[in-house]
């Protein structure tokens, strides 16, 4: 699109969008996943502590590649993205995806571990506004834990959907002893999603 961020009229930072789902099926699904399959976050200057991830979309020519590419080779692209074998382990997340009626890319999940911190960072042209949109799902550990978006806290619950604006700074801080686990999807936008996102009555 050629411009920057600011050229725009008021972005929204962060909007809880109007999804339902079982969230209870989800975490227990998560819950049973191996700590083995978990990588840590290749940005070692991006935090304290420890945060890793783990994948389960990745781009269709890294199905076969290295978790680490799975992980981390995500930036924008036209690439299409695959379920990962993972994904039959998970029939509730597979059906919740299914929700979504627009192209899905990158799909994860991201653990910061008790007393660590996501450093205050931006990915660049993750937004709406540039044709892609990060969703953040909390699984577990919210209690203690701070997720700001340009100077302003998101205000997640468990089982909430939230359009998180990555290109703007944000941060987590997590200061409690629970791991914060987040399920985390980038979405080409298109019209359905814009739409749910604009008219989210909880958008900041």
């Amino acid at each position: 699109m050629g411009k920057e961020l600011g050229h725009f009229d008021n972005p929204i930072a962060f909007a809880k969008l109007p999804m339902s789902f079982a969230f209870e099926p989800i975490r227990a699904e998560i819950e049973k996943l191996c700590d083995a399959q978990w990588h840590m976050h290749v940005n070692q200057a991006c935090f304290s502590g420890s945060w890793d991830v783990l994948p389960l979309y990745s781009k269709e020519e890294h199905l076969e590649a290295h978790p680490i590419l799975q992980c981390f080779s995500i930036e924008q692209t036209n690439a299409d993205f695959v379920p990962l074998p993972i994904m039959k382990s998970l029939p509730s997340l597979v059906n919740f995806l299914a929700q979504f009626q627009c192209p899905l890319k990158s799909v994860r999940l991201m653990r910061l571990k008790g007393e660590s911190n996501i450093l205050p960072h931006n990915d660049h042209q993750v937004s709406m506004e540039y044709g892609e949109a990060r969703i953040h799902i909390p699984i577990s550990g919210i209690g203690d834990v701070d997720f700001t978006v340009d100077g302003r806290k998101v205000p997640m619950m468990h089982g909430d959907v939230w359009y998180v604006n990555a290109h703007l700074e944000h941060s987590v801080v997590n200061l409690g002893a629970e791991s914060r686990i987040n399920l985390v999807i980038d979405c080409k936008v298109e019209d359905w999603l814009e739409s749910i996102i604009k008219s989210s009555e909880q958008k900041f």
